[in-house]
């Protein structure tokens, strides 16, 4: 294989490529021509559908314009509104985790957090804190510790005359 490898000889294989193509064959042309057109249409449609590009779409920006006379106090009563926005969401996110904690077993202490929550939201805070829990199912080993449930009776028929043999 190695002896093989190391001597191409490639003017052997082109020579019978083109004795092959100038044999007079029927229809050899109708057959090139086809040969060609499909394989400049795979090209083709190769070139045409590799690259996608997507046409941009429209995009909406929305803006705040704000009045040049602004003062001082009302950017920063601006800022503070944000915060408390983020505050707010952030409260809610961790009395998620908290519940979650809960329900898994695992330590999940936000006490630190929702202090400054509370400092920051004021009496808004409790409402949004500490959200209401949501009503406790029973787990499969509650249920298996109560045993059973009774099956329901089961209705009896009505009794039906039945013929008498004579």
């Amino acid at each position: 294989m190695r002896v093989m490898m190391n001597n191409w000889d490639v003017r052997g294989g082109v020579s019978d490529f083109w004795h092959y193509i100038r044999a007079p064959r029927p229809h050899r042309w109708a057959f090139w021509t086809a040969t060609i057109a499909v394989t400049l249409a795979v090209f083709y449609g190769i070139a045409t559908n590799i690259v996608r590009t997507e046409e941009p779409k429209a995009q909406i920006i929305y803006f705040e314009n704000w009045t040049a006379g602004r003062s001082t106090d009302e950017v920063n009563a601006g800022w503070i509104e944000r915060a408390k926005e983020v505050n707010r969401a952030n409260a809610i996110r961790r009395a998620e985790y908290q519940k979650l904690a809960d329900r898994m077993g695992v330590d999940y202490d936000s006490s630190e957090a929702d202090k400054e929550t509370r400092e920051t939201l004021g009496a808004e805070a409790d409402t949004v804190v500490k959200a209401p829990e949501p009503p406790k199912h029973s787990t499969l080993a509650e249920r298996a510790a109560r045993g059973p449930k009774a099956a329901p009776a089961a209705p009896v028929p009505p009794a039906t005359s039945a013929p008498t043999a004579r």
